[in-house]
């Protein structure tokens, strides 16, 4: 059992990660710099409204002060006693700045307290000052909230990351969905041929490499299936002339024997060759149809009807005939009887289950026994038949695995999927 991984393992997701942590990281980089690019000249030009501010008061005499009160108090200034002052230091960089750069102009007592909860500041020349400056808070500029700030930039980060990755993985989808069609057993189409060049070259390559693929199985199944065709007519002579042959003969069954074994390599053949072809999928009422097909058996075949009805789907009537009909003939031949089928219906579609009752198979022939020619044992055959099997399972966009049954023999499961 694979461990879990941290860290995702699709290309998609990896790029993704990496591509828009990147940009989110870039984008608050940015958004630093422009803070402090904003932060400088506001800082600057408080530290000259206060400098003028505090100049102006400090050369004003009491009876002056009071008589400019009212317009200090329209703009929303005011000159109180030093006992009213209240808040803390700043702890914005902002007004901690234009403290620092009033310090410099001259007035280097100069001291801030901050009131938030009236949105306050208040501003004394020096610590023992009789009299201090209260003012409204400076508001920053008309942007957006700093939350609002960091969700647009993340959410630009993702956008950002989602248009690049798609551009790169996208043909790469493409690729994997041709070869995911081909192994299925249609007929792929063609990638389309757009985009960067690289990726125009790579399109036109597997494009080309199909094409030769489609070309070398067609020629491989003409010769396959004309030199199996051709054999089987000289084979038939040859039986029919043993047939003829005087019964006290000793080589007349032997030769026949031989014929007829020959005959059903051959058909083998035939049948691997031609379990590619594309027979139209008919919708089917799978209950009644595998009844039907299993009642024409021998009679160690058993079915067991399942406990609900079967879905209707569409199969390969002939295809998924020749499919079962090999499974039972290696169960009878290389397993044990009785050979039980059943069927049900799962989550991801319809299970057949094929199981004999012989010795079974090891373990570590289980997966290689499905490869064309692949034997398990002196059985008989060319080793064709599961073959065939994976071939028909496959156009169906099917599952086949074989297990050891726990109580002994073989079982085959088949999982054809409802809708293609």
């Amino acid at each position: 059992m694979k461990k879990p991984r941290p860290w995702p393992d699709t290309l998609f997701t990896r790029m993704f990660l990496i591509i828009a942590g990147l940009l989110f990281l870039s984008q608050l980089a940015v958004y630093w710099f422009f803070n402090i690019y904003q932060a400088n000249p506001q800082a600057e030009r408080l530290s000259r409204d206060w400098a003028q501010i505090l100049t102006l008061s400090e050369a004003l005499t009491p009876a002056q002060r009071q008589a400019v009160q009212p317009a200090l108090m329209r703009q929303g200034l005011r000159i109180d006693a030093a006992s009213a002052v209240h808040g803390r230091h700043p702890r914005s960089p902002v007004l901690a700045n234009a403290l620092h750069l009033l310090h410099r102009l001259g007035w280097p007592q100069a001291q801030l307290r901050t009131d938030d909860r009236h949105g306050m500041l208040w501003l004394q020349a020096r610590p023992d000052a009789t009299l201090a400056l209260a003012m409204p808070m400076p508001r920053p500029p008309g942007l957006p909230l700093p939350w609002f700030k960091l969700a647009a930039i993340l959410l630009l980060s993702w956008l950002g990351a989602y248009l690049a990755v798609r551009q790169v993985t996208r043909p790469l989808t493409r690729l994997m969905q041709g070869v995911a069609r081909l192994r299925g057993g249609d007929d792929p189409a063609d990638l389309p041929e757009a985009g960067p060049a690289d990726l125009r070259r790579l399109a036109e390559r597997f494009n080309q490499t199909l094409r030769d693929l489609q070309r070398m199985w067609k020629e491989r199944e003409m010769v396959l299936v004309g030199v199996s065709h051709d054999l089987r007519t000289p084979l038939t002579r040859m039986r029919l002339s043993a047939e003829f042959l005087p019964v006290e003969e000793e080589a007349r069954d032997e030769i026949i024997a031989n014929v007829q074994e020959m005959d059903k390599v051959i058909h083998q053949f035939l049948d691997y060759a031609r379990s590619g072809e594309q027979e139209p999928l008919v919708p089917t009422d799978l209950g009644p149809w595998l009844k039907r097909f299993v009642l024409r058996q021998h009679a160690d075949v058993w079915w067991h009807p399942p406990a609900t009805a079967l879905p209707k789907m569409p199969i390969q009537e002939v295809g998924l005939a020749r499919a079962l009909q090999n499974l039972i003939d290696n169960a009878l031949s290389h397993g044990g009887a009785p050979v039980e089928i059943s069927a049900e219906r799962v989550a991801d579609g319809l299970l057949i289950r094929i199981r004999d009752h012989g010795p079974g198979i090891a373990e570590r022939c289980l997966e290689t026994m499905r490869a064309p020619f692949a034997q398990a044992g002196k059985g008989g055959g060319v080793g064709l038949g599961l073959a065939i099997v994976e071939r028909i399972v496959a156009y169906h966009h099917g599952r086949f695995t074989l297990a050891n049954a726990p109580s002994g023999g073989l079982e085959v499961r088949l999982t054809l999927p409802l809708t293609h």
